[in-house]
């Protein structure tokens, strides 16, 4: 790895209960959109964790390498050998690590995994997006490992966006204020308010956190988000799964629809012509891919909230709302440090509400929640409230 930034993650406890509990016997599937960290968590964590790790990076792999995952498995000290000649590194029995990063780019590889469990000689992590992952496997034919477990990787959140920008004490004042049920005093809270709109205006990418730790200009910033967007929509572009021109629209309606008073998505507003049935796969891809939150309309606000839930009623967020302010003020240039100073200064004179609204949504993605919520119906006036 390169001399970049990197940042503690709260998901490196639960590789550690993995590695711990359940590895060889199963592999670690690391999920999440681009650009979240994946890649780097498994990295960091077989250089601190084990003896040695290899990290087969399959938008890279030439033929050679492909051709013992699908040839060269009925003689695994051979193939050991030779990924051990390729990335001169020497590998050990339960004391080595090999991750397979963009693992949606060779899905036999996946496949692959359920003869190098049986040998249980290492210990695996992959990486990939999962709506290509899905894709790439269904076109391939493969067998998908019953042997895999799942951590999904989110933007950085709150607490870790304060670890990063080294002010944990905000974080130990925050737990012990809330743990104690104590108010807390305005020389703090203006502090944390502060920060707060700071993580609300960068977002949780890490590659954007760390050019603000770099350069402290929200236009190098705001030019990292810009290029995270554009990598999202290249992906739309080349999915082939379903009409690009969906996925398009829905994405870049998102910002429009969260600020106005709708109590769901409404799909006319992205295309006049739409109809729920035209754009369900293409919402579906979207959430697979984690590009998005979505959080579904329940009739009834009880325990057995499933037991009520729409298909077709729903609200979309952004799964960073540091992209979602890049996304809803984009008119082709960078937004300047002077635009970001009003918003951490409450100066900004626009409806913040779609902010507000999104964090709260990638904040309770971030701790495995699922989005629910309810519209109320006053019955006399035979309007929502």
């Amino acid at each position: 790895m390169n001399d970049k930034i990197i940042f503690e993650r709260k998901a490196y406890s639960k590789l550690l209960e993995w590695k711990n509990k359940y590895a060889p016997d199963y592999a670690l599937f690391i999920k999440g959109a681009r650009r979240t960290g994946k890649t780097t968590l498994a990295e960091v964590f077989g250089k601190k964790e084990y003896l040695s790790y290899i990290k087969i990076d399959f938008t890279n792999a030439d033929s050679e390498l492909k051709n013992l995952f699908i040839n060269g498995l009925m003689d695994l000290d051979s193939f050991f050998t030779a990924i051990e000649f390729i990335y001169k590194t020497k590998l050990y029995p339960g004391k080595s690590l090999i991750i397979f990063d963009e693992i949606q780019l060779f899905p036999q590889a996946r496949q692959a995994l359920k003869v190098l469990l049986d040998d249980k000689r290492y210990h695996y992590i992959e990486t990939g997006s999962l709506a290509s992952v899905i894709k790439k496997s269904r076109e391939s034919e493969i067998l998908i490992p019953s042997e895999e477990d799942s951590l999904f990787i989110n933007p950085l959140d709150f607490d870790e966006f304060l670890i990063a920008l080294g002010r944990k004490d905000l974080c130990d004042i925050i737990s012990d204020f809330v743990t104690n049920l104590r108010p807390i005093p305005n020389v703090i809270l203006k502090e944390l308010i502060f920060n707060f709109r700071l993580y609300m205006s960068i977002g949780g990418m890490p590659q954007a956190i760390a050019r603000y730790i770099e350069t402290k200009d929200f236009t190098n910033v705001d030019h990292v988000k810009r290029q995270i967007i554009e990598l999202y929509k290249q992906d739309m572009k080349e999915q082939g799964a379903v009409p690009s021109d969906n996925l398009f629209n829905l994405f870049e309606n998102i910002p429009s629809e969260l600020s106005k008073l709708n109590k769901q998505y409404i799909l006319s507003h992205a295309d006049k012509n739409a109809r729920y049935s035209r754009y369900e796969e293409s919402i579906g891809w979207l959430e697979d891919a984690q590009v998005i939150n979505v959080a579904r309309c329940v009739s009834e606000p009880s325990t057995a909230l499933s037991l009520s839930l729409s298909d077709t009623k729903f609200k979309m967020y952004l799964l960073d709302t540091g992209l979602l302010l890049t996304l809803a003020y984009d008119d082709g240039s960078p937004l300047t440090n002077e635009f970001y100073e009003s918003i951490l200064k409450d100066k900004l004179h626009v409806n913040e509400g779609m902010l507000l609204e999104n964090i709260v949504a990638q904040g309770l993605t971030s701790i495995g929640k699922k989005l629910r919520y309810n519209i109320k119906i006053d019955k006399e006036r035979r309007k929502t409230v």
